[in-house]
């Protein structure tokens, strides 16, 4: 338990459990649908520690997890949204409210225990986690709906707030609070305590929250959400973590770790865990050891964590694919040396042919990266930002990367935040910054309430707030975050290609494109434009812009006929796999959704007379380059004629020589159109 003075020491652990409080955890509501965050659902693993802890001093714990509620339909996504989230909360009668923030969910965090407040004014109201842990007093000073907020990790100190409450203790002992006493604002003289032995952290109190086969079912890929450790060595300048979790980098054994991965499978079958620790890989023989356990029992699951680049080499990547690795977000946050320096980002590998060397062994190695940048910074210039730019694309190049830009959010608490303050800007959704979106609502926008707070309060959310760079351009930032990345997933090739033969920067290219756009949309930028509408103006950009190009120059005109092909996949219906598919005596058939495309000349990928095929599986697109053989037996099977012509011994073996795209989904047995097997998409200029 905690260490504190000894009364109160006394009056926590002599707590009659029997007259333990109905506690309300509560996770705000949020819908992000970017492609990265929608991947899975998984409940909130902060609230089932805090849950554990609970339930072990005696009280009666409802975990309400508003953000499966949202996606399952019990909540429904209006203006009465909050009304709805605070009738559902007061329902089980809690003696106590506690809300889980982060960035994003704060505003609604603070519309919910407003109407709560308006119902039962006598419910204690408590606030955590990573914003209102830094500006603590702010909140308090601004919303009277609050009562306390715990900064920091609150398993030790959560309980012991209840405990202090029922009884009518003095809560000043408590580390990590800070109070409301009439109109004054009290912290703690104790700091915000951590649990030392992360291996004693008592089981996520998973039986409180809805089975995880409903969680699954909304999610891309069953994921469970695993803590393997805390805290982070560096001090990057626009994060959190640190200050949170402490610059002591603490580890969960490997023994206890490897027990909660079997206990998971055995009870609830196949699944992906997120190691949701940021610094992963800081201690190499750590992950060794978790990855030569893992090979050994051989769990049947794959994973997924966060690392820093210039925390990993090949080998390591290598055996960490071994032992089931399958995904892994890098923080790369820019192309520009000079701007990671100015982050304080302490990078061992800053130059961006290294950067892209460490990715491409990443992807060798058969994990697939997520590699996060950032644009409008504080002291970006122009050459900062095309630096990024060329960086994204040269990702792109590597083939199975997901690389995204996002548009800088001050963050609570960080000394970024602290040195710009007087630079925020408010530019609405308009400007949707990295944490300032998952709110949207009412029809894709913001509910009036949480807009409110927003403009009323910019000093308190300050992840919805933008800063003008030096560059002094905001709205080209904001075009870069939002359609950059979304462009190149298609067109990286003929983008690549157009942008040599023009003489120009990818910046160049980017505002040239752009700039045309924006005259024919009218607006100041690009906010709330769809995929199609970014791939259908770069497709009017080409044809118009490089023309001359497109006619003369093989290479390009070769790119953009394969990637027309691209994007007519991309837009279909995914693939699902065919695996323990038994294939029949019959003909092979493209599935919908998947394209054959044969090379005419060299671009970059192919040869000429190489084939591909491309496909969309539910969480990304692919093209698979098919060898000599290979490409002759698809054309057996999807040519009427020579199928036709084959013995029957020679069809059963040219079946069994396709099982594997069988079992992919690409080739099916039933019948379907097949004028769409053999694609040979012409470039019709305008």
């Amino acid at each position: 338990m905690l260490e504190s003075g000894a009364s109160s020491r006394e009056a926590v652990a002599t707590c009659d459990p029997r007259r333990g409080w109905r506690v309300a955890l509560v996770y705000p509501p949020f819908d992000d649908k970017r492609d990265r965050s929608a991947y899975y659902l998984a409940p909130p693993l902060g609230l089932l520690y805090l849950a554990s802890y609970l339930e072990k001093e005696g009280h009666v714990v409802e975990i309400h997890d508003q953000i499966f509620e949202l996606k399952s339909g019990a909540l429904q996504a209006d203006c009465t949204l909050y009304r709805q989230c605070s009738e559902r909360i007061l329902r089980t009668s809690p003696d106590v409210v506690c809300f889980s923030t982060q960035c994003t969910t704060s505003p609604g965090a603070v519309n919910i225990a407003r109407l709560i407040k308006k119902e039962r004014q006598d419910i204690p109201v408590i606030f955590g986690g990573h914003d209102v842990s830094f500006i603590a007093d702010r909140y308090l000073r601004s919303f009277p709906e609050i009562d306390f907020v715990l900064a920091g990790e609150a398993e030790l100190s959560l309980p012991a707030l209840i405990a202090a409450l029922q009884d009518g203790l003095d809560t000043a002992w408590i580390p990590g609070l800070f109070a409301r006493r009439t109109e004054n604002i009290s912290s703690s003289a104790v700091p915000a305590r951590r649990i030392r032995e992360l291996d004693e952290l008592l089981q996520p109190a998973l039986h409180l929250v809805a089975p995880l086969s409903e969680y699954f079912f909304h999610s891309r890929q069953p994921t469970i959400l695993v803590d393997s450790g805390r805290g982070c060595a560096f001090s990057c300048e626009f994060c959190q973590t640190t200050l949170l979790n402490g610059t002591k980098v603490r580890y969960r054994g490997v023994p206890s770790l490897v027990a909660e991965l079997a206990d998971y499978r055995q009870k609830y079958g196949p699944y992906e865990a997120y190691f949701v620790h940021d610094l992963f890989t800081a201690r190499r023989d750590f992950v060794e050891s978790l990855c030569d356990a893992l090979i050994e029992v051989d769990l049947g699951i794959t994973w997924q964590c966060r690392c820093r680049l210039d925390q990993v080499d090949r080998p390591l990547l290598e055996k960490m694919a071994r032992a089931g690795c399958r995904m892994l977000l890098y923080g790369v946050e820019s192309g520009s040396p000079e701007t990671l320096a100015r982050m304080n980002k302490r990078a061992k590998v800053s130059h961006p042919k290294a950067i892209v060397e460490r990715v491409g062994w990443t992807v060798e190695a058969g994990i697939f990266p997520s590699l996060s940048m950032v644009v409008g910074t504080p002291e970006e210039t122009l050459g900062d930002l095309d630096a990024t730019m060329a960086l994204a694309h040269a990702f792109v190049r590597l083939g199975s990367v997901n690389a995204f830009i996002q548009l800088m959010s001050p963050l609570p608490g960080t000394a970024l935040a602290a040195r710009v303050e007087h630079r925020f800007a408010y530019h609405g959704s308009n400007a949707p910054t990295a944490f300032s979106q998952g709110i949207e609502f009412l029809s894709g926008q913001r509910l009036a309430e949480d807009e409110m707070l927003i403009q009323e309060h910019p000093d308190i959310f300050q992840s919805f707030q933008a800063v003008v760079p030096d560059h002094g351009d905001l709205d080209l930032c904001i075009d870069i975050s939002l359609t950059y990345c979304k462009l190149l997933e298609i067109y990286q090739r003929s983008f690549g290609r157009l942008a040599e033969l023009a003489g120009l920067t990818h910046l160049g290219l980017f505002r040239a494109w752009r700039d045309g756009w924006l005259t024919v949309c009218r607006a100041g930028n690009l906010a709330g434009q769809r995929d199609h509408d970014i791939w259908n103006a770069f497709e009017r950009f080409i044809e118009d812009f490089g023309r001359e190009e497109l006619q003369s120059d093989g290479p390009l005109g070769e790119a953009y006929r394969f990637e027309k092909v691209l994007r007519l996949v991309s837009e279909g219906p995914p693939i699902q796999s065919g695996a323990g598919t038994t294939v029949k005596p019959a003909r092979l058939q493209l599935a919908d959704g998947a394209r054959l495309f044969e090379s005419r000349e060299t671009i970059e990928g192919f040869s000429p007379a190489q084939a591909a095929l491309i496909f969309a599986t539910p969480d990304r697109l692919h093209v698979l380059p098919l060898g000599e053989d290979e490409q002759a037996l698809v054309h057996a099977t999807l040519d009427e004629q020579i199928w036709g012509a084959l013995s029957a011994k020679s069809r059963d073996r040219l079946l069994a020589s396709l099982d594997h795209l069988v079992r992919l989904g690409v080739l099916v047995t039933e019948a379907r159109d097949g004028s769409a097997a053999l694609v040979d998409l012409c470039i019709e200029v305008a």
